[in-house]
């Protein structure tokens, strides 16, 4: 019998046997093989499996042949006397028996092998025996593969219930944490299902809804169920139930400002923020939280009542002051100019500089009044405001120094929407800050730009100065704060610290604000955005 040339030799290994773990694994295929050698009468015995096959194995010689090969002598073959397991690289095999093993459905599903370092002669007792043992190799095949199935499936199930175990470890923690928040959290929280039953009412919301502290969570919310649907107005319950089913019912979210009684009695204020509660895009409940915001309305509302009265006083205190310091400077002009008269020069000196003061004090009182008027509580009064007039109107009032140079931009400047005197009084404060602030020995040079688009208007007023750096933009805001950095007004005292902090109410109180920037090639570029009405 002459079987055909074996595949090309790769990396030598031992064919992997066909043990699996498992009783039957172990004992049967030892026991298949120890009856192997004991009917060829050869030392060495193997079951190979299919799927673990390796080309120079010399059990494909019969998965080759689809039936028992039996070789005397292997190495006096040219096609196998180079195999591994003949050369003597792996083995010195002559004698070789194998047989197929078949599967239920007919498929060879192993070999077994049988081999020998000396020849031996054909012999029809040792081939029978061996395709006998073949036909119970399969029994032994299917059954290692049962066991090794089994394993595998025990060993997923062992590592899916570990991982169950862990996924249950880490819910309990969660869950302690959910209610570790719940507990300690100053918002109230109500939570229904998808039915409108409270699963979740918190212990803030509780001590609002005065349940009684002895009830366990299943009991307070068995109660608050009944409370929510029951309880008249002026309760926490009755001031959620609206925004709690119209978010169950329609999906809405909404927060709004919702009052109750505590069980003292006493009014809370609180803002109510509710939202459906989502599963696979479907509803599943709702949620509502509950800010008590009493103190912070209160706090808020005793500030605004403060700052109105400051800001009333010094309105006030500005405007009484105005009339006798223009009686002080009258007087003092009469001093100077009958000390010029009787050629008194020290007198006249003196009373320069005493008027000088008083005009300094007349200017701060002008920008306190301005000050106090950008910060009224009422809104703006509206009304078209050509920005074309409006930047003549400012340039004409701020009297531009001989070498400085204001350039506007643009022809066709749009119709602004807002209050002409606190529009005037914001873009006198920007540009004249700008003629103000110079650099050293350098004229002033500014550009002014109204820029317009579907939502907004822009102010923008360019100099070429010192600038602020940009860590102290926020600071010159202030009230009375003109900024830590070096730049100081060429010629002239520094300002009262309040032109860019009425600039910056008047943009407010239209509902804009006031950008500061750097201008390419050095200075600063202050932009006003004021959103179109």
């Amino acid at each position: 019998m002459t079987p055909s040339a074996a595949g090309p030799a790769v990396r030598a290994t031992p064919p992997a046997p066909a043990a699996t773990s498992g009783p039957t694994g172990d004992r049967a295929p030892a026991a298949l093989l120890r009856r192997v050698r004991a009917a060829t009468g050869w030392p060495s015995a193997s079951l190979e499996l299919v799927e673990h096959l390796l080309p120079t194995s010399l059990g494909a010689l019969a998965l080759e042949r689809g039936s028992a090969v039996h070789l005397p002598d292997a190495a006096a073959l040219p096609a196998l006397a180079t195999n591994p397991w003949v050369d003597g690289r792996l083995a010195r095999t002559r004698a070789v028996a194998c047989a197929p093993v078949t599967g239920d459905d007919g498929e060879v599903v192993a070999v077994l092998l049988a081999r020998d370092g000396a020849p031996h002669p054909p012999c029809a007792a040792r081939e029978e025996a061996l395709a006998d043992l073949a036909d119970l190799a399969s029994g032994v095949v299917a059954a290692a593969r049962r066991d090794r199935a089994l394993h595998g499936l025990s060993a997923a199930v062992a590592a899916a219930d570990e991982r169950l175990a862990l996924a249950e470890i880490g819910l309990a923690d969660r869950h302690d944490l959910l209610e570790g928040v719940l507990e300690t959290v100053d918002v109230g929280i109500v939570v229904l299902d998808a039915g409108g039953r409270v699963q979740v009412v918190n212990p803030r919301a509780r001590a609002w809804a005065g349940l009684p502290a002895g009830l366990d969570a299943t009991g307070a919310a068995r109660a608050a169920t009944t409370a929510l649907f029951a309880d008249a107005q002026g309760t926490v319950l009755s001031a959620v139930r609206g925004p709690l089913l119209s978010a169950l019912a329609d999906g809405a979210t909404t927060e709004q400002q919702v009052s109750w009684a505590s069980p003292g009695g006493e009014v809370v204020t609180g803002v109510c923020r509710a939202r459906p509660l989502l599963s696979g895009g479907e509803r599943t409940g709702a949620v509502a939280s509950l800010t008590d915001v009493t103190a912070e309305r209160a706090a808020r509302a005793e500030l605004e009542r403060s700052n109105a009265e400051l800001e009333s006083f010094a309105a006030v205190a500005a405007h009484d002051l105005r009339s006798p310091l223009t009686v002080v400077d009258g007087y003092l002009e009469l001093l100077e100019e009958e000390a010029a008269e009787r050629g008194d020069a020290l007198a006249a000196g003196w009373s320069a500089t005493a008027r000088r003061g008083a005009g300094r004090m007349a200017s701060l009182l002008e920008a306190l009044l301005a000050h106090a008027a950008a910060g009224s509580a009422r809104p703006p009064r509206l009304e078209p405001v050509p920005a074309g007039p409006l930047v003549e109107a400012v340039l004409a009032d701020l009297a531009v120094p001989g070498g400085a140079s204001v350039q506007v931009l643009g022809t066709d400047l749009p119709v602004l929407v807002g209050d002409p005197v606190h529009l005037h009084q914001l873009l006198t404060n920007l540009v004249g800050n700008a003629l103000k602030f110079t650099r050293p020995g350098t004229p002033a040079r500014v550009e002014v730009a109204v820029l317009e688009s579907p939502s907004a208007w822009e102010l923008r007023v360019v100099d070429h100065g010192p600038g602020v750096p940009a860590d102290q933009r926020s600071a010159v805001f202030r009230a009375f704060d003109r900024g830590a950095h070096t730049a100081r007004p060429a010629g002239g005292p520094a300002g009262h610290g309040l032109g860019l902090a009425t600039a910056q109410r008047v943009a407010a109180r239209h509902g804009g604000r006031i950008v500061l920037e750097d201008t390419p090639g050095g200075g600063l570029t202050a932009r006003v955005q004021l959103p179109r009405p």
